[in-house]
């Protein structure tokens, strides 16, 4: 498997992850054994693009950390996203090589942050149609972007984007379904009982009363 490819997978099963967790609407669906099954890829995708990158645990661990700092203090509320976060930090230990070092970790870092600081000021709401358009026209310029062969040390890190925004909207668009179709079958149901209002008993016995 291409390393790119599991920072693409990686980006989808975290932000599976994340609205079955946080999202209302998509959390019913969600059971303990899937929820150890999207961890375990969660993790093993981390792990394998980790492996061939050391740069893309530490973009993951540090923007998410000033992530969290500056925009969203809300986004460790979960006790699997610490674990996670030790998880990057540890693999940014383990693969850490000094004679990688460059100018493009901290150019991924300052455009990881700023992405997702501009992602959660302009649409802080769970999702909406807005998002939606915003996030699917997002991962749609990432592909654009990932065709060409200057943005190849920064591959890891728009795939990674690549399979979050993608899978974001796609997740919102299904959530947006879901309400939209549930909040129509309320109105349904109040119109049904209004319907048969005509007492029956009642008729029967003013007609016993007049054979009387």
């Amino acid at each position: 498997m291409n390393a790119n490819y599991a920072a693409a997978v990686f980006g989808a099963t975290l932000k599976i992850f994340d609205d079955m967790e946080d999202n209302p609407v998509l959390a019913q669906y969600s059971t303990p054994k899937l929820m150890e099954l999207i961890k375990a890829f969660v993790i093993a995708s981390l792990t394998y693009a980790a492996i061939y990158n050391m740069n893309f645990p530490i973009i993951i661990f540090i923007g998410d950390y000033l992530h969290c700092a500056m925009s969203d203090n809300t986004a460790l509320s979960t006790d699997f996203y610490y674990a996670f976060m030790t998880i990057s930090l540890l693999l940014s230990i383990i693969t850490f090589d000094v004679d990688k070092l460059s100018v493009v970790l901290i150019i991924s870092i300052i455009f990881f942050t700023l992405v997702a600081y501009v992602d959660h000021t302009l649409f802080p709401e769970e999702y909406s149609w807005k998002k939606i358009i915003w996030r699917a026209v997002s991962s749609i310029i990432y592909i654009i972007l990932s065709q060409f062969t200057i943005f190849t040390p920064y591959y890891d890190i728009i795939f990674f984007y690549i399979g979050y925004l993608m899978l974001s909207a796609i997740m919102m668009t299904c959530a947006k379904y879901y309400e939209t179709k549930s909040s129509k079958d309320p109105k349904e149901l109040k119109e049904q009982p209004n319907e048969p209002k005509e007492p029956k008993e009642p008729k029967e016995e003013k007609e016993v009363h007049d054979v009387k």
